[in-house]
């Protein structure tokens, strides 16, 4: 009973509880309603006045350029359009609840109970943003973006630049370089064109660009400072290497980012800024700008260096239009404008100042530019100061006052000048201490030259032997030597008293001790007096360069410190008087008129050097003139004098000088000479001190050079009787780098013979030519470790390169074998003409050798059938023969001729860009094809590839039915340029609808005494819509001598000639066309396709024959 009553008792008390509580909880929200308002009320106000705290430091923050932080910016979005508006609302339902119900007599219950309900969630949910917007910072710096995507202002594309910017484009997508570097003269646009480059592969290749200017003052805290900026690192590190260690990690965080730094002025010690490369950290490249090549080369170690050179003119003069504005639109202003663009000769900041200058400006302002800028000097630089300026800088930074001097000096030889001249001038002036011998001289000038081509202040010129100097350089460089250095250079111009006749013949003398070089060419009106030179005792060099005077004007005898005269080319019969100079160093007497070299230059006892080129009518030099210059280094006298006589012979029996004097010469380490008999030649001593020769043995009738002589080291030796050389000539031939021989009556094995056999490692370019016996040039025994040239010429009997040691005889044989391999990788140029012998030239192991080859040359030779021969080993080898560098191919008379390659392996011709097939009757296939289709046989195939191919010549090809496969890829010759088919009979067309629609570079096109029957074959079939032919760059077309000719194309088509500007025809040819095409109009079949009016929009000229 006593349990039954305690369960009741638990229940009732549950019951209580479970009903009670609810009520209570429910009652208070009816009761405490206005505590839950006030409650809310206050917590609202105090959020109020948290947001407007939050605002101001967001309003701060963005005053300062920071961002705002993303949950700062949620935080306040919350506050302003949910909690606020909702706090709000329960403020008007407040008023609401405050009515009364029914009639006005008891409260509203059901309202107050709603509203306490919704301000207490109110209250906790602004409780809540109260305990959120508790942020220690709303901001933080945002790191630049370092490249805006807008393109870069002042930014021009230039077509010259184009293979530059692509260059470097490449180099920074190439995983293997971390370090690329851009060069040029100041003002030439390097800033641009990186930033450029920077924009362009922001978020292509890289996810960053950061950009930091060095300048010539080098701070490495300032470099690191500038990158730091860029990517929003703040540096805790005092220390520069702590610096340089927090950069180099942030940079690791970043996959992908390029680092430029701009206007390096010296060493820059990447590892010292802290920026990672290469393996550690492989996603961080580094461009560089330099006025200096030997700053990026030297200073940064860049893999890859990129020239900015001068705008072409062109370029040029659109870039000045741009800035100067109307200047072209009146004739009178218009040449005078070109004449101002070309004074900027091709410098951006150059032509931008002075255009931007002369903008608007009045005609004679104009002229007024122009004559000032016709006559450098520092003052007439108005305009482009910023240019002059920038040379100067590149002047000043020269590291010595002798490389500034020589860099003067080439302003007094201008454009295209020979090194040669300059390393005469330096000796003679004495610029460089420490040099004792011309050879040292001569590098010194070499280093010298390469260091003002790394500043931008010379160019290269068309070979090495010269340098050449920008017209804005030359002027600057001409201004700067009148205002610091009391050098006088003039160019064009002379001083207007120098006009006057009358008063020049006044002038007898020069008042100038003081002065060291004179330099005065090709003038002929002018007549130096006799005296002229009395009171310039200080002169040292002395350039009188195709003057006309019969004899030196006496006043140089007192010329006691003379030490370089140069008379080249002067129309001056006597030269006695320079064995009055005691002084002389460094004569140059080339191409003078003279008969007899005066046997008073034995007294010039400190020659150096003496040049008698080209002095064609000396007949004599006395005997022991030479051998008594005793001080001679560098002896020339090529296409001179030939009268040698032999040694031994009693002196006083002896009329001329004998190359046995040069015995006593010990210093002599050059010498250019013609001898007519091999004879002649001394047997030891002076070949054994010999560095530099050009030796011509034999007679040449008229002195023409088989090629040009570019080695240092060159013998040619015509010989037409049987080989007997001695020491003295064997030892020269061991030294050779450049070696013609011609003639060799007689000889089988020519270095067998010649030379015993022995190696001539040195051998750089061999040539044999006209030896009619000639069957193999050399062993096997030994092979040319330098050789890329080869020319064998007029050779009837050869029959192999290497004579065999043991052969089968029925095994074709090449003109190289197996045992050539190791040497013929370095062949650069092989030429084969007049070996009426061969057959085969090449196998395919070979011919893949030829890695180097970039001219290959074939020509006059009767008997051979193919150039790769594949035998039937290799032709179960299907492996691709590629010549990767060759870039000219030349097949001309080989009438016997039927395959360049008898195997059916694919060639690849990579870089090829000139092609010559001619008189090859016989030739039907390049490659030989087992199938045959439809009976045709095209010349190029598939299996041939041509993709940088510009010049086609196919001349004389009788037998040539098809040039190009019908199914050749699209593009196979999209790069070529220039077309001429000639001679060819049997020709049915000349390209496929394939080719025929993808020619866009063609630009010439010549179809000449072919039996073409139309220019595109239809091929397999017709195409049933209708076809347009669009060639977009063809100026010249010339289709002559075509008397089969029907039609363009035989099925529906338009052609389109816009750029056409000279057609050349005659009557059985185009105008066949045209009337076909016009009976075809007639049968309404289409319009017309040939000379339509948007077929040849440009057409100027027409001509028929």
């Amino acid at each position: 009973m006593e349990s039954v009553t305690t369960l009741v008792g638990s229940i009732v008390t549950k019951a209580v509880e479970y009903t009670i509580s609810p009520i209570k909880n429910h009652v208070k929200y009816l009761s405490n309603h206005q505590q839950y308002v006030e409650t809310l009320k206050d917590r609202a106000e105090r959020l109020k006045d948290a947001r407007d705290r939050v605002q101001h430091s967001v309003d701060a923050a963005q005053r300062n350029g920071e961002e705002i932080e993303g949950d700062v910016g949620k935080w306040l979005s919350a506050v302003d359009k949910k909690i606020l508006e909702q706090a709000e609302k329960v403020m008007q339902d407040e008023e609401k609840a405050k009515k009364k119900c029914f009639i006005g007599l008891c409260p509203n219950f059901r309202t107050r109970y709603k509203l306490s309900l919704k301000a207490e969630e109110e209250a906790k949910a602004v409780a809540e943003l109260l305990e959120h917007g508790k942020f220690e910072r709303v901001s933080y710096r945002a790191a630049p973006q370092g490249i805006v995507v807008a393109p870069v202002k002042g930014y021009e594309e230039f077509e010259s630049r184009t293979s530059i910017f692509n260059g470097i484009m490449e180099a920074l997508k190439d995983d293997s370089v971390s370090v690329v570097g851009v060069h040029g003269i100041g003002g030439i646009g390097k800033t641009t064109l990186v930033k450029e480059i920077a924009r362009k592969v922001k978020d292509k290749l890289f996810d960053s660009v950061v950009i930091a200017t060095v300048t010539q003052a080098i701070d490495i805290e300032k470099i690191q400072n500038q990158i730091a900026d860029f990517l929003g690192l703040k540096f805790e590190e005092q220390s520069m290497v702590g610096k340089a260690f927090r950069l180099r990690e942030r940079l690791k965080k970043e996959e992908r980012i390029l680092v430029v730094l701009d206007d390096i002025w010296g060493k820059v010690d990447i590892e010292e800024v802290g920026i990672p490369l290469g393996d550690e950290h492989k996603g961080c490249k580094l461009l560089l700008t330099s006025r200096e090549l030997n700053v990026l080369s030297n200073g940064t170690d860049a893999q890859k260096n990129f020239p900015i050179g001068f705008l072409n003119e062109k370029e040029a003069w659109d870039l000045f239009k741009k800035k100067a504005g109307d200047c072209d639109e009146s004739c009178d202003l218009k040449p005078i404008a070109m004449g101002v663009a070309k004074k900027c000769a091709g410098l951006p900041i150059a032509i931008a100042t002075v255009a931007g200058a002369l903008r608007n400006k009045r005609l004679f302002e104009w002229k007024n530019a122009l004559r000032e800028l016709e006559r450098p000097s520092s003052s007439n630089f108005t305009g482009i100061t910023a240019a002059y300026s920038a040379i100067e800088w590149s002047f000043n930074y020269l590291e010595s006052e002798e490389v500034k001097r020589t860099f003067l000096l080439c302003s007094v030889i201008g454009h295209n000048g020979l090194v040669e001249d300059l390393v005469r001038y330096t000796l003679g002036l004495g610029l460089f201490d420490g040099v004792n011998t011309m050879e040292e001289a001569r590098n010194k000038v070499l280093t010298v030259a390469a260091n003002l081509k790394a500043s931008a202040l010379l160019l290269d010129s068309y070979n090495d032997k010269r340098f050449d100097i920008h017209d804005v350089v030359w002027d600057a460089a001409i201004a700067i030597a009148l205002k610091d250095y009391r050098m006088l250079v003039l160019r064009d111009h002379a001083p207007k008293e120098w006009s006057d006749k009358e008063k020049m013949k006044t002038w007898s003398e020069m008042e100038c001790s003081g002065l060291s070089f004179f330099h005065m060419a090709y003038n002929g009106a002018v007549k130096i007096p006799l005296n002229f030179f009395k009171q310039t005792v200080g002169l040292k060099a002395l350039d009188l360069v195709g003057m006309q005077f019969p004899s030196l004007p006496e006043s140089i005898i007192h010329l006691a410190e003379l030490h370089m005269l140069c008379l080249k080319g002067c129309a001056v019969d006597d030269i006695t008087i320079l064995g009055e100079l005691k002084s002389l160093e460094v004569p140059n007497l080339s191409h003078l008129g003279i008969k007899e070299l005066p046997k008073e230059m034995a007294q010039s006892t400190q020659l150096r050097l003496l040049d008698l080129r080209g002095c064609r009518e000396l007949k004599i030099i006395p005997p022991n003139v030479l051998s008594g210059l005793s001080k001679l280094e560098e002896l020339y006298m090529s296409r001179s004098f030939v009268e040698w006589e032999k040694g031994g012979v009693v002196e006083n029996e002896r009329k001329n000088a004998s190359l046995d004097e040069l015995n006593n010469l010990p210093c002599l380490t050059t010498l250019y000479v013609d001898i007519l008999d091999v004879q002649m030649i001394p047997k030891h001593r002076f070949v054994e001190t010999l560095d530099r020769f050009r030796i011509f043995v034999g007679n040449y009738g008229g002195y023409n050079c088989c090629h040009n002589y570019e080695s240092p080291k060159a013998l040619k030796l015509k010989l037409y009787t049987n080989i007997d050389l001695d020491n003295g000539m064997k030892m020269l031939l061991i030294k050779t780098e450049d070696l013609c021989l011609e003639g060799l009556e007689g000889v089988k094995n020519v270095l067998v013979e010649l030379n015993n056999g022995k190696d001539l490692s040195n051998l750089k370019r061999f040539h044999v030519k006209n030896g009619r016996h000639v069957q193999h040039i050399k062993t096997n025994k030994f092979g040319f470790s330098e050789l890329c040239f080869v020319k064998l010429e007029n050779l009837p009997q050869l029959v192999s390169f290497c004579s065999p040691d043991e052969r089968c005889s029925t095994k074709p044989l090449l003109l190289f074998n197996k045992q050539t391999c190791h040497w013929v990788t370095n062949l650069r140029s092989l030429i084969i003409k007049g070996c009426g012998k061969l057959e085969h030239l090449l196998s395919p192991s070979l011919a893949r050798s030829l890695v180097q080859l970039q001219c290959f040359e074939i020509e006059d030779c009767n008997c051979l059938r193919d150039i790769i021969l594949t035998e039937e080993i290799e032709e179960a080898r299907k492996d691709v023969i590629c010549f990767p560098r060759l870039n000219s191919l030349h097949i001309d008379r080989l009438p016997n001729l039927i395959f360049f390659n008898s195997g059916n392996h694919n060639i690849e011709f990579p870089l090829l860009k000139v092609l010559k097939i001619q008189r090859c009757p016989k030739l039907i296939e390049f490659i030989s094809q087992n199938s045959n289709q439809s009976g045709m046989h095209a010349l190029f195939s598939e299996k041939v590839a041509f993709p940088s191919l510009e010049d086609m010549n196919i001349w004389d090809l009788s037998n040539v039915k098809m040039i190009f496969y019908n199914d050749l890829a699209p593009g196979s010759f999209k790069n070529i340029r220039k077309i001429n088919v000639w001679g060819c009979g049997s020709l049915k067309n000349l390209f496929p609808v394939s080719i025929a629609k993808d020619l866009p570079q063609l630009e010439h096109l010549i179809i000449t005494d072919c039996g073409v029957e139309e220019i595109v074959s239809k091929g397999d079939g017709v195409e049933e819509q209708p076809v347009r032919f669009e060639f977009p760059q063809v100026s010249f077309l010339e289709v002559t001598w075509v008397e089969k000719l029907k039609c363009f194309y035989e099925g529906q088509h338009t052609i389109v000639w816009p750029m056409l500007k000279k057609l050349t025809t005659d009557s059985s040819a185009l105008l066949k066309i045209v009337a076909s095409e016009h009976l075809r109009l007639i049968q309404g079949n289409k319009q017309p396709v040939l000379l339509g009016e948007e077929v040849c929009i440009s057409l100027q000229l027409y001509f028929i024959l």
